[in-house]
């Protein structure tokens, strides 16, 4: 039986909510043994034997034509499909009672996940494409202590595992959190939320990867694979409608252009939908998206001991009338504790104005804000070599990606209101090379090694313009600001392991990695009578705005470098066939960087983050291979977070507020992760995962506003559960017609703060969450075609995922909401 997903520490999950959909979801459960039970007493087949190939064996025909597979380079997977070695293909009817065997490269080779000495989520394309998994940020219901809120489809995702992550609001600031597509760094944070479409898995590796994988990763890294070409014909298409109406098409296909030496794969997909709360300014429902993907590739075998694959990819997306919420609110006096007006209301302008949600929104409450557009469009291109050369492989992957991005938002205030009437624009470019050169050892010797060298140029342009027209006792404003940064990694690496015996192993890893960052910045304000606008609808048209002679933007540039030395060590004993134990000591390094706004004529640097990693860990196997249970326990110890404050202070030499500040802090964050998968009957996969962490921040002294220092030492991590449960199922029925597949899956988080510094206000505070999920799937039994109702977001709950802190400057506090409740129906066609 396939699983719906692979777990090596890894699964989705499934939780039963409270009160009556509580009993609901027991009811299903209950059904569903019952149901088991029924067919298994009916058609007891005994389990098939595993017939998972040898470790660097592949698994399709392309595999055949070339030596290469068996060197078990994730490069040579060009040459085949390495997501699974599965005992059937996708489509067979449902006969075994065993967990298939799973294959990953989160090693750099393919290797069992079950027998590689790393805490490991594998997800399969199969379970994206039928559980709805739609963002790169929706990953996060699949794996222990992860969390991926916010960002939307253009903007930049607060990723967090295990507490590593970052709440820095800051474009140019590279994240604790190594995000990869095809074996290539997405580098630019505001590029890591896309849509998920014909993948062929999704690996989540937690803990510092400091030397594979080691582009800025003190947190783990998330590894997006797509489904290669191979040499047989292969494809599918699904149509979604959903929620809002939501509509989605996917299509892929692929297969031989000249046998056994050509081969191609082409996918795309398509969403457009309407928003679920209503502007008031334009009337629109927000927030409208275009999102248009496609994907080419090409396979070549150029001889037994030579192959390569192109990737080109593009994306076009505009998104806008996106909802979010602003609310009176001041700081109490003498404390950092938020207390919303009455009423919500908001005093600009000299007036006073009651929003129509009132002091608390709704996920599908009416919201202002500007007509306008967020375009982005999106070109990559990868190339992939892989040559034999005796016994080893070399690997070359070398990428070009870029990005270019538009954004305008017109006035949006509500008519007849002296709320600041505010118009802004803006662009976010950014051109990415990358290359990777690697030295594979076969995998058949007891000593084995990888060899590497890397190197990353990221340059990424940004500005930004606003405009605030006068109204009421609010005079004109014009700010501009922009930064050009060029940010250049270089790294050599290697990786060893040495079987002392067929049970007892050692891996060492070592990497050095040279990083330099170069960065000007401009910054012009211009208030009051000095600013003359051509019209509020035409101000950011050039000539749009008339500016003094003696405007002046300021100019800073600055630059840094840093070099580190990461490091691992992995002994590991297998203490039979289905028991695999290891620790693991492994460091991390995320170099310095820069805020992206000129502060009292200077630009803030960041110091590099580094963090070491204790960890033990047991992956285990039960009952003829229907059960895993693997287990990670980890001690972080962190030195040089960087963090973004975020605290009211008046400086009372300037008279100004200062609301926000970059800061650093050593911390320190212990936990443990029990993930399960089973097959407790013929048709049924069961599995979850649980998680819980404790975590401080030590040595947490910082200033804000000139004045400090102020201590936060004590205080949790910022967006980081104590516990993080997740349990999911699936159940096939066989009736002489076709199949009948129920599937539900559930998470829940514990509260969070949304501030590093201000952890005793209950309004920066989120209170623990269920999320549920759930679809109703038939299937003919040759599986051709699948129909399904699905449901996301069962509960209707809608956490918040931003919530700040009162802004004595304009007496408003931000709010930003998760999506709502969705429905939808499905049709998908395999060919």
């Amino acid at each position: 039986m396939q699983s719906r997903y692979f777990t090596g520490t890894g699964h989705q999950q499934v939780l039963p909510p409270q009160g009556r959909s509580f009993r609901h979801a027991l009811l299903f459960m209950a059904i569903s043994s019952l149901s088991a039970l029924h067919v298994q007493a009916q058609e007891a087949a005994p389990a098939g034997p595993e017939t998972t190939p040898p470790a660097g064996a592949e698994s399709t025909p392309a595999a055949s034509t070339s030596s290469l597979s068996q060197n078990e380079s994730p490069a040579a997977d060009a040459t085949a499909d390495t997501t699974t070695a599965t005992s059937k293909p996708e489509t067979a009817p449902v006969e075994a009672r065993t967990l298939d065997a799973v294959v990953v490269t989160a090693q750099k080779r393919t290797q069992k996940l079950q027998e590689v000495p790393v805490p490991v989520t594998a997800i399969g394309g199969k379970s994206i494409r039928e559980d709805n998994v739609v963002l790169s940020t929706d990953i996060e219901r699949l794996a222990p202590n992860l969390s991926a809120q916010g960002g939307g489809r253009t903007g930049k995702p607060r990723w967090f595992l295990r507490g590593i992550g970052t709440n820095d609001p800051n474009q140019n600031q590279d994240g604790p959190l190594s995000i990869y597509v095809d074996e290539v760094v997405v580098g630019l944070q505001s590029n890591q939320s896309f849509p998920l479409f014909d993948l062929e898995r999704v690996e989540v590796l937690r803990g510092p990867q400091g030397t594979l994988w080691g582009k800025n990763n003190t947190g783990g890294a998330i590894h997006f694979i797509s489904k290669k070409p191979g040499f047989e014909d292969d494809g599918y298409t699904k149509l979604t409608y959903g929620s809002y109406n939501a509509r989605i098409i996917e299509s892929a296909y692929g297969g031989a252009i000249v046998d056994g030496v050509l081969a191609g794969r082409a996918s795309f997909y398509y969403e457009s939908s309407d928003g679920w709360a209503k502007n008031i300014a334009t009337g629109n429902e927000g927030p409208t998206l275009k999102d248009f993907n496609g994907r080419f590739q090409l396979l070549a075998n150029f001889s037994d001991t030579a192959n390569a694959q192109l990737i080109l990819s593009t994306r076009q997306v505009d998104s806008g009338d996106s909802p979010s919420y602003t609310v009176g609110a001041t700081t109490q006096p003498g404390t950092d504790i938020t207390v919303v007006n009455p009423g919500g209301a908001i005093t600009q302008g000299g007036t006073t104005y009651y929003p129509p949600y009132g002091s608390n929104p709704e996920v599908d409450s009416p919201f202002w804000g500007g007509d306008g557009y967020n375009r982005v469009t999106y070109n990559n291109a990868t190339l992939k070599f892989n040559w034999q050369l005796g016994s080893s492989t070399l690997t070359s992957i070398s990428a070009y990606n870029t990005r270019d991005g538009d954004t305008l938002a017109t006035v949006g205030a509500p008519l007849n209101t002296t709320l600041n009437r505010t118009s802004s624009t803006g662009s976010l470019d950014s051109q990415q090379f990358t290359q990777e050169l690697r030295l594979t050892s076969a995998q058949d010797q007891r000593l084995t090694w990888i060899l590497g060298a890397y190197y990353y140029d990221l340059q990424a342009d940004n500005l930004s313009r606003s405009a605030r027209f006068a109204v009421g006792t609010t005079s004109k404003q014009y700010s501009e600001s922009s930064w050009n940064q060029d940010s250049v990694s270089a790294a050599v690496f290697g990786n060893t392991k040495f079987n002392f015996t067929d049970k007892a192993a050692l891996t060492l890893g070592l990497r050095y990695t040279y990083e330099d960052k170069d960065i000007t910045e401009t910054a012009l304000t211009v208030t009051g009578g000095g600013v003359t606008y051509v019209s509020e609808n035409g101000w950011f048209l050039p000539g749009g705005v008339v500016l003094p002679a003696s405007s002046k933007p300021t100019v800073v540039s600055t630059g840094a470098d840093w070099g580190r030395v990461t490091w691992d060590v992995t002994p590991e004993y297998k203490f039979n066939k289905d028991l695999l134990g290891y620790a693991r000591i492994a460091t991390g390094f995320r170099s310095g960087g820069f805020n992206q706004s000129i502060n009292n004529g200077s630009i803030y640097q960041t110091n590099p983050e580094t963090l070491t990693d204790y960890e033990l860990g047991l992956k285990s196997s039960w009952l003829d291979g229907r059960l895993t249970v693997n287990t990670a326990l980890y001690h972080y110890d962190i030195e040089s977070i960087q963090l973004n404050i975020q605290r009211a202070f008046y400086n009372t030499t300037t008279q100004t507020w200062t609301t926000s500040a970059s800061g650093e802090s050593d911390g320190e964050v212990t936990g443990i992760e029990v993930e399960v998968a089973s097959v407790p009957l013929r048709g049924w996969n069961l599995g979850g995962s649980l998680g819980y962490l404790k975590s401080q921040y030590t040595d947490f002294t910082y200033t804000i506003g000139g004045a400090g220092p102020f201590d936060a030492s004590g205080n949790e991590f910022y967006r980081t559960p104590e516990v993080s449960f997740r349990l999911d199922t699936d159940y096939t029925l066989e009736y002489g017609f076709g199949n009948v597949v129920l599937a539900t899956d559930w998470s829940y988080r514990s509260s969070i703060y949304h501030n590093a510094t201000v952890q005793n206000d209950p309004l920066q505070e989120t209170p623990g969450y269920w999320i549920g999920n759930a679809h109703i799937a038939f299937q003919p039994h040759n599986r051709e075609w699948e129909f399904s109702v699905f449901g996301n977001n069962l509960l209707g709950e809608s956490p918040v995922y931003l919530r700040q802190i009162a802004n004595p400057n304009t007496g408003t506090q931000p709010v930003s909401i998760s999506a709502p409740q969705t429905w939808g129906v499905q049709t998908t066609f395999r060919f």
